[in-house]
């Protein structure tokens, strides 16, 4: 297994990271939902969260950044100065994508969900590779940036997106919440949007639920 702190390539700094998986095996998959990890944390780590929202018949795939961090600078940063590790975040995306289609699981019963910088990868995924998906779960993270760009075009087909934040996270506005929402909505999501007081950056019950929704959904 790659060690997560070790950067492999210079060009492709997520290469050759580990896939962790639970729930169905793929021969037995109806679903799958693709679980990506924040800043400092592991695959293994956000992996636990699936007891939460557990079904039968949905396999559970948590990709592992390199160096625990999926990019250096600020999601606010210009998108340049976090090459290439976001190139590479997003090819680990496909990648997962790729092991899901190949357990007989299309993106319409694959759901991706992450929190923190993996919610933010998690929509930039989305809103650059528009199709219809199982849902896009968003905690604590948005589209990045300096702005939101208005650059992205085509449809979600109406896929289920949801953005959880606090009203105080110390890394996401609420004012970069709302325009990620309006993305989504113009792209033809079924958006809901939520801001909790006092939450800070973190996961709460409200959230939990909702996720277990969206995957009751799928199967």
């Amino acid at each position: 297994m790659s060690d997560p702190f070790t950067v492999e390539s210079r060009d492709d700094p997520h290469q050759g990271q580990p896939l962790a998986t639970a729930g169905a095996p793929p021969e037995a998959a109806d679903a799958v939902v693709i679980l990506l990890h924040g800043r400092s944390s592991t695959a293994k780590n956000i992996l636990r969260l699936a007891d939460e929202f557990y079904h039968h018949g949905v396999m559970y795939l948590a990709p592992q950044a390199a160096r625990r961090m999926w990019y250096p600078r600020s999601g606010y940063a210009p998108f340049e100065d976090n090459e290439p590790w976001f190139s590479s975040a997003l090819d680990r995306i496909s990648k997962a994508l790729n092991v899901a289609a190949a357990a007989g699981v299309p993106p319409e019963r694959t759901l991706l969900l992450g929190f923190s910088q993996g919610g933010c990868l998690a929509s930039e995924f989305v809103a650059r590779n528009p199709r219809r998906y199982g849902g896009l779960v968003v905690l604590s993270g948005s589209l990045l940036g300096p702005e939101v760009r208005e650059e992205y075009a085509g449809s979600i087909d109406g896929t289920p997106v949801f953005l959880g934040c606090s009203s105080d996270d110390p890394y996401i506005t609420a004012a970069r919440l709302h325009e990620t929402a309006r993305v989504f909505e113009r792209l033809d999501g079924e958006v809901t949007s939520r801001l909790y007081k006092g939450l800070g950056h973190a996961i709460n019950d409200d959230e939990i639920q909702t996720i277990d929704t969206f995957v009751d959904q799928l199967v």
